[in-house]
């Protein structure tokens, strides 16, 4: 038997799939350039500790009902109700896949991978569902995984700021936000089965990115409102040149405003379990003035400060070219005139932009900007543009919401919904990527009408013609590939190594020699403090710059405080020591009165505290009385407290045995009356209790501790923090608290997953039917 190849075949389906070759080119360049995160060790930068341990909680113990009670952080907490639960959903899902065969430090490291790549991936359906280029698409893809030096790690979502920040969740964000896009696009082309099927798709996505990161679902939520009125209104204008009549098949031509509610209505079902919830508690127990991310016009400097000048000038080539695209000199006048006044206040808002106007140029620009996309075929780079300068706006903060208008002065803090809560400047990443998408295109369109044009040449002309075509693709390639090589470890270990981890720093084994103390050390039914090293101690040479201590209550299963954690959460003062500040107070203060501190100790429930800072060191040595060193290891010092305070304490009787796990606290004790039992975790909705077989009642109490209380963002002012306590009977019996949170956003969520399922169904049965049909009538 002989092994034919027909070269003509293979051409044509060369020439049909080339664009799916060359982004399965870019995707494995991607990948080859973080292969070194799969050496032995963890992901160290800033907050990829604690991701890592919130995925593993999430994976083990609450998957698939995420929002689930982490008793060993934050005095207790439900990370996956404030804190990205859409990452650690994927991390825990590509663990259950693997059905356990791997580690969950090698599933999160998959997750990171997939991330990293993701907005690449997305990004190339994205062009190619709105303009058809498949060059402009993978070039898209290609900017959207290249590092480029100017890349900020702090709001540029690239590489850097997943590695160095651990921030990652916002770029699968914008990755689930561009795919959304192109999906929401293909659906409102389909009909029949087809439509259902993509509009399903679209709204699973648009929930998944709004818990994946807030900012990016709402951002998503604007660029499909933008794009289902531009393809509504496109639609109308087109029928209106065409027959003068605006209302023919209205129907018909509205089907993207049908299609964006749909997917609206699905998604906001689909993230029911969690955003009902979320708003019950956000003002009570995730409100702390914080890290806000507001930046005001700053933002919009740095979303251009990300791109080089080469990027500039094709983006503005791109909005260009869609401009002049207008079929008619009537429209392309208009275009021209739209464009050019929207091109206008960009330019006076990089001119001038800290002089109150900013805010009301946004949004003109981004209005002119959508309403040229109207009119003109090619009108991708217009509408991307009209939704990365709506997002800029958004990520300036309320320095620019408010603005004089002629007379009148514009407010639009008071309708924008929880601007106040709002991590504005996050938006300037998803902006960042629809300007590389424009770039991209920028580039792509002229190569691809030069490209139609050479066909037409015959000879050598053609031959140079084509040559320097190619030459053309593969300088801009080489000019980000480049600097790409030269900050990941495509060439390594021929060139140095970028992406180290915890084990390539010679300090880290001082910081797993703490850990390992405290999980043999210290026992069960009490707090180990942390003093997090960050910054102070972090360099990236000896120490990485990271959270590393909160891995410590996933290898020791010990309940601890601090190790730093950036949230609003209620308890955010007393777990967060990363700057000058312990339990909401300056250190200096417990330099001069140990005793203040062994208070807050005592009512906090702490008995252990890892230190290096040589003041709290000296003060704590100072007062043997209070406080005695257990050992030395490095430049970290374990302290105990004289007397041992414990969690769960009782007034009058003892405490048997006390065990802490995922979403229950079991608690034994003996009392020869009646008598109180206070539990030193937060008092969340979602508690239970049992008293041997019988319910009881959660009461609620505050810990003695100052109530006025410095954060980052400011001093909050009659500080409190409900803790637990259950009436205990006398004699001997056992407590059972079990967290359950059960909203009526759950009873949402399985309607709208019912009514999905349904519709793809009846979609599926008419498609089936309608086949049928037509063949009957074929025969006929």
């Amino acid at each position: 038997m002989t092994f034919k190849i027909d070269a003509k075949k293979l051409r044509k389906i060369f020439l049909q799939y080339w664009d799916l070759t060359a982004l399965a080119f870019v995707l494995l360049f991607g990948a080859l350039s973080v292969r070194t995160i799969f050496r032995p060790g963890i992901l160290p930068g800033w907050d990829n500790p604690e991701h890592l341990v919130c995925s593993y909680f999430t994976a083990k113990y609450f998957y698939p009902n995420i929002l689930g009670w982490d008793p060993y952080n934050n005095f207790g907490w439900v990370f996956n109700q404030y804190y990205n639960p859409g990452a650690y959903i994927l991390v825990a899902t590509i663990h259950n896949l693997f059905l356990g065969t791997i580690d969950i430090n090698t599933a999160y490291k998959l997750g990171f991978l997939l991330t990293y790549l993701l907005p690449g991936f997305a990004a190339y359906w994205l062009v190619k569902s709105l303009s058809g280029n498949r060059l402009g698409a993978v070039l898209a893809a290609f900017l959207c995984i290249v590092v480029m030096p100017q890349e900020s790690e702090w709001f540029d979502a690239g590489l850097k700021q997943m590695y160095i920040v651990g921030m990652w969740p916002q770029r699968l964000g914008i990755g689930l936000a561009l795919l959304a896009l192109a999906l929401m696009t293909y659906t409102i082309r389909s009909k029949g089965l087809r439509w259902s099927l993509l509009l399903s798709a679209t709204a699973s996505l648009t929930a998944f990115t709004l818990l994946s990161h807030p900012m990016m679902g709402i951002g998503l939520a604007l660029l499909l409102v933008l794009f289902g009125l531009n393809f509504s209104l496109r639609n109308l204008y087109a029928s209106f040149i065409e027959t003068r009549k605006l209302f023919q098949k209205i129907a018909e031509k509205l089907r993207p405003l049908y299609t964006l509610i749909l997917v609206g209505s699905l998604a906001l079902g689909f993230t029911a379990f969690w955003t009902i919830p979320l708003l019950e508690t956000n003002t009570t127990y995730h409100s702390l003035p914080t890290i806000t991310w507001r930046t005001g016009p700053w933002a919009f400097m740095e979303v251009f400060g990300s791109l080089d000048p080469l990027l500039i000038t094709l983006l503005s080539l791109g909005v260009v070219i869609s401009t002049i695209s207008a079929e008619t000199q009537q429209d392309k006048v208009l275009a021209i005139i739209l464009a050019a006044s929207g091109i206008l206040m960009v330019l006076l808002c990089l001119a001038s932009p800290y002089d109150g106007y900013m805010g009301m140029r946004l949004i003109y620009a981004s209005l002119t900007f959508f309403l040229a996309a109207l009119i003109v075929p090619e009108h991708a780079p217009l509408l991307l543009a009209s939704g990365a300068f709506a997002l800029i706006f958004l990520a300036t903060g309320p320095e620019t919401y408010t603005f004089q208008l002629l007379w009148l002065k514009v407010d639009l803090t008071k309708i924008i919904p929880f601007s106040k809560s709002l991590g504005f400047s996050k938006f300037a990443g998803l902006a960042r990527y629809l300007m590389l998408t424009i770039s991209a295109l920028g580039f792509a369109i002229p190569l691809e009408k030069i490209y139609t044009n050479i066909k037409g040449l015959k000879g050598g002309t053609a031959q140079i013609s084509y040559l320097l075509l190619g030459l053309s693709i593969l300088i801009l390639l080489n000019f980000y590939a480049t600097p790409h090589i030269q900050l990941t470890d495509f060439n390594y270990p021929i060139s140095e190594l970028h992406l180290k981890l915890d084990e390539d720093f010679p300090g880290t084994v001082y910081l797993q020699k703490v850990i390992a103390w405290v999980g043999s050390n210290t026992t069960d039914n009490t707090y180990i403090f942390y003093q997090d090293t960050l910054t102070k101690l972090g360099d990236w040479n000896n120490l990485p710059v990271s959270h590393y201590f909160y891995l410590s209550s996933w290898i020791t299963r010990k309940p601890q405080v601090g190790a730093g954690f950036g949230t609003r959460y209620i308890t955010h003062p007393l777990a967060n020591t990363e700057s000058d500040l312990l339990f909401g107070q300056p250190i200096g203060w417990y330099e001069a009165h140990p005793e203040k501190l062994y208070k807050i100790l005592e009512e906090l429930g702490i008995s252990y505290l890892v230190v290096f800072d040589p003041r709290l060191i000296v003060a704590m040595k100072m007062r043997r009385d209070l406080f005695k060193l257990q050992t030395r290891i490095g430049q970290f010092y374990i302290f105990k407290t004289k007397k041992e305070f414990n969690i769960v304490t009782i007034e009058d009787g003892k405490i048997e045995q006390v065990t802490f796990e995922p979403n229950k606290i079991t608690i034994k004790y003996t009392a020869n009356k009646d008598t109180t039992i206070k539990i030193r975790q937060v008092k969340y909705p979602g508690w239970t209790a049992r008293l041997d077989a019988s319910k009881a009642e959660i009461e609620e109490y505050y810990p003695d501790i100052p109530s006025i209380i410095a954060v980052m963002g400011g001093v909050v002012m009659n500080y409190k923090v409900p803790f637990m306590q259950i009436k205990a009977p006398a004699g001997s019996h056992t407590i059972i608290l079990e967290y359950n949170r059960i909203t009526i956003g759950n009873t949402i969520f399985l309607c709208t997953l019912i009514f999905t399922i349904l519709l793809n169904i009846i979609m599926y049965y008419n498609a089936k039917r309608r086949e049928k049909e037509r063949k009957q009538s074929q025969k006929e």
